[in-house]
């Protein structure tokens, strides 16, 4: 720069040196300017950082909120089951959910102690006809057909005696047709089911069909195809050693099953 201002005025001088200034003071703005966006660059990627770093911090917390929510699921299900529980008649209890006990209930419950919890309700209501439940009760405490048809002395299944008698004398006045293969039906589809072995081989029994204790019927209704499992024979109650423990109660005959007796009768 000295050997190129050598040999001029001093105006030119002052010139050169004002545009050299002018030069050295862009460089550093620009230099400025490259620091100041280098400056961006790295707060730009300091924040990328960040927000990565913020990412990476929410994806641990994601597990924590499933396993809430499965545990918030689960409490949902075991509450679900529990209000289906409590929502079970007594049917659904003996069919749907059976507990299996030690011989020889396995699936078969007790309620001989049971008493009625509502007496006002009736077994039939007024103007209905009689369910098939109340009138078996009618006919196995008829004495004029305890030879055709009878308790087993425990008073916790009947059989029948004389197959062709009661599809000759019973059937017609009492179910309105006269097939026999119509009445197993009729007692199968209310959850009646029958022996294979034993003593009682070929009786047939429900929970809440007793001797002397008709009440338990109001109990009854027809188990859903779903519901009503298949029992092996060698689950299937022993009556004698039950009653045993807990031996089914003589009872004078209900009012209402002697007035249904003698509707059934005419």
């Amino acid at each position: 720069m000295s050997s190129f201002l050598q040999g001029r005025s001093l105006e030119e001088q002052e010139a050169a040196n004002i545009v050299a200034n002018l030069h050295g003071a862009g460089s550093g703005v620009m230099e400025e300017d490259k620091r100041a966006v280098s400056g961006n660059k790295r707060s730009r990627d300091d924040d990328n950082g960040a927000m990565k770093q913020l990412a990476g911090g929410a994806k641990p917390s994601s597990p924590p909120r499933k396993k809430k929510a499965a545990k918030l699921s689960s409490s949902v299900k075991e509450a679900t089951v529990e209000d289906s529980d409590e929502e079970m008649d007594a049917t659904a209890r003996v069919f749907a959910a059976p507990e299996l006990k030690p011989a020889p209930y396995f699936y078969y419950s007790d309620h001989s102690l049971e008493e009625d919890p509502d007496p006002l309700t009736p077994i039939t209501a007024s103007g209905h006809v009689p369910t098939f439940p109340a009138k078996m009760h009618a006919i196995l405490t008829n004495p004029n057909l305890n030879d055709i048809v009878a308790w087993a002395p425990h008073g916790r299944s009947w059989t029948i005696l004389k197959p062709r008698a009661f599809e000759v004398r019973i059937l017609p006045k009492y179910f309105e047709h006269s097939k026999f293969s119509s009445f197993v039906r009729q007692a199968n589809g209310w959850g009646f089911r029958r022996l294979s072995s034993g003593n009682d081989r070929n009786t047939y029994y429900h929970e809440y069909f007793l001797r002397g204790m008709p009440w338990l019927v109001k109990k009854m209704r027809r188990p859903k195809v779903n519901e009503k499992k298949s029992i092996s024979p060698e689950q299937e109650p022993g009556f004698v050693a039950i009653s045993e423990e807990f031996p089914v109660p003589d009872r004078p005959l209900m009012r209402e099953i002697l007035v249904l007796q003698r509707i059934m009768e005419k």
